[in-house]
């Protein structure tokens, strides 16, 4: 088939190339085409002036024979793809009836291959049927055998089942006993942190009680509350009969012989029900709490929370709630009064009750303070241990910490009492603060004399020789009290600060923070505080300057370890002054005690 299609295929071409080739010819020599004239002018003239076809015409002829060709190519490529498709058809049945003769063999092979395969299956069935048999009895066997031993099974399963039920219900009722026994241990418990709240709040009751005169029985019941509201206690009888403002005396012999708050009278009001002596019949009491009215003085507030005590023949509970006006009456609670007989009895019980729940409560609780002794032991043997440790570091840090800013303020401190020429001895006193706020130290010596902006030069040998902001003139100021070395007198030295002047400068606010360091005599000390414009002058800090017996104890015991530390034993000589000196200026090696001392005093 395809030897047939190629001479159709080669002649399609041909034509469609001298179709293609005509086409091209009959553009380039056709004659009559139209003329692109321009607007008015004729064909004629154009032929006359140039006698030659104008570029713009020949140019839309080409674009004319061109899509004539391109409708022509795009026709013989169509009628090629068609003939590709017939002989495509023409392929796919020569191949479909190939196939289906291959199908036909391959059929008359399938035939004979299910006949031997069905003459393989009935032998197979046979021998199957054969060992079915077989089979069928073994399983038989197997059945039966399972049978008698699944019998025995349920029966094992039975016993089992009915073990673990009598061993769930044994289960169970201990479980049932042991919440029981927690039930009325938490009652138990209940009542006694409700006598215990009782009792608690007996001091402020008795204070009211007696304030208003009240009477007292064995069966009382107390409401009390704290604005002036009014609230109303009402009590129902086992007869029915209730006990309240309208019914202050009642049959059964309870009478409520306090009734506060009718008029807004006290912040601390009370109302009582009382059976004198031994009078309440025994039965059911219900106790109920009604919001009668809300006073509005001093803007007493909504809801407000009442306190109900009620003593049962001695046996005393506590009972809270609040109430709103306008909210229904409430019922706080209820309870039983034992005729006399059950009352002995219900005592008698209820201290025996008592003393067992008190011995196992000790005994609990020595197990647990045992137990939480012997585990506090060794967590404390583990703990003391790394506390020891975290104690030592926090030290090292916290005297790193002090040295470095002791040494800050040091350096800030003297670079200020350069700057300002400031003298310096062995014991000096500088103020120094942060902004352009006037603030003077004062420091009296041991003789009573004051030292300070009016007093700048004293008979003990101290002198104010820096004076600072007596106008606004710098926001790092220091002043300075100061000895020469060896003229201080011993005894206590204290230190004020007084906030003279709050300038405006700059917007200088108060509080002012200042510090103070003392040096005396080669311990250097630090103090902290702040003030403000009017407040008073204030002790920041007070020192006891040594005796000169002391100060040379105090610098032979520098000289010694400074003469350890450096190697060179005893016999190196060193200077007094020089020694001072170095007391004084060696920030690193000094303790530094940093203190605020809060007292104010007016001088």
């Amino acid at each position: 088939m395809g030897d047939m299609m190629e001479p159709v295929t080669i002649a399609a071409m041909g034509v469609l190339s001298g179709g293609f080739l005509f086409g091209m010819w009959y553009v380039l020599v056709r004659s009559d085409a139209k003329l692109n004239m321009r607007p008015g002018m004729s064909a004629e003239g154009l032929r006359q002036d140039t006698g030659a076809p104008s570029f713009g015409r020949t140019k839309q002829e080409i674009d004319r024979k061109l899509a004539i060709v391109e409708a022509r190519r795009r026709r013989a490529e169509l009628i090629e793809s068609r003939l590709a498709v017939q002989e495509a058809e023409l392929r796919a049945a020569e191949n479909a009836r190939k196939l289906a003769e291959e199908a036909e063999r391959e059929r008359l092979r399938r035939q004979q291959e299910r006949a031997r395969l069905e003459e393989e299956e009935r032998q197979r069935q046979e021998a199957e049927e054969q060992r079915r048999r077989e089979q069928e009895e073994s399983e038989r066997q197997r059945l039966e055998e399972e049978a008698r031993m699944s019998e025995l099974r349920l029966q094992e399963e039975a016993r089992l089942a009915q073990e673990q039920e009598e061993l769930r219900q044994a289960e169970m009722a201990a479980a049932e006993e042991q919440r029981l026994a927690e039930l009325e241990a938490a009652r138990l418990q209940e009542e006694m942190e409700s006598r215990a709240a009782a009792e608690a709040a007996m001091s402020e009751l008795q204070a009211r009680l007696s304030r208003e005169g009240a009477m007292t029985g064995d069966v009382q019941i107390s409401l009390m509350w704290e604005n002036f509201n009014d609230l109303d206690l009402h009590v129902v009888c086992p007869s029915g009969e209730r006990i309240h403002g309208g019914n202050k005396k009642s049959e059964c012999g309870g009478e409520l012989d306090v009734d506060a708050n009718v008029r807004p009278e006290t912040k601390k009001p009370v109302e009582n029900v009382v059976w004198p002596g031994v009078t309440a019949p025994p039965g059911t009491y219900q106790v109920y709490v009604h919001h009668y009215k809300k006073h509005k003085k001093r803007r007493t507030k909504d809801p407000t929370s009442f306190q109900i005590i009620v003593n049962n023949v001695g046996d005393y509970r506590e009972y809270h709630g609040d109430l709103t006006h306008g909210d229904p009456i409430k019922l706080v609670c209820q309870f039983d009064v034992p005729d006399r007989d059950e009352q002995a009895d219900f005592a008698k019980k209820s201290l025996e009750e008592q003393m067992r729940m008190e011995a196992e409560e000790s005994a609990k609780l020595e197990e647990e303070r045992e137990a939480e002794e012997r585990q506090r032991q060794a967590e404390f043997a583990a703990a003391e241990e790394q506390r020891l440790a975290e104690l030592e570091a926090a030290k090292q840090q916290e005297e790193l910490e002090s040295r470095q800013a002791a040494e800050t303020a040091m350096k800030e401190l003297q670079a200020r009492l350069d700057r300002e020429g400031a003298r310096s001895g062995d014991v000096q006193i500088s103020l120094m603060w942060d902004n352009y706020n006037d603030l003077d130290l004062h420091v009296v010596c041991p003789s009573g004399e004051r030292i300070h902006g009016g007093n700048k030069m004293s008979e003990c040998g101290g002198e104010l020789d820096v004076d600072a902001n007596v106008r606004p003139e710098t926001k790092k100021p220091v002043e300075n009290v100061v000895w020469d070395d060896g003229t201080a007198q011993p005894g206590e030295y204290q230190v004020y600060v007084h906030h003279y002047k709050k300038h405006k400068k700059r917007r200088t606010k108060d509080p002012t923070k200042f510090k103070v360091i003392v040096n005396n005599v080669g311990d250097l000390l630090e103090f902290d505080g702040k003030l403000s414009h009017g407040d008073p002058i204030q002790l920041v800090a007070q020192f006891n300057v040594p005796t000169m017996e002391e100060r040379q104890s105090k610098i032979d015991a520098i000289r010694a370890e400074m003469n350890i530390l450096s190697g060179q034993g005893e016999d190196m000589v060193i200077e007094e002054e020089s020694i001072v000196e170095e007391a004084s200026m060696n920030y690193e090696e000094p303790e530094i005690e940093i203190k605020i001392e809060d007292d104010e005093t007016d001088i």
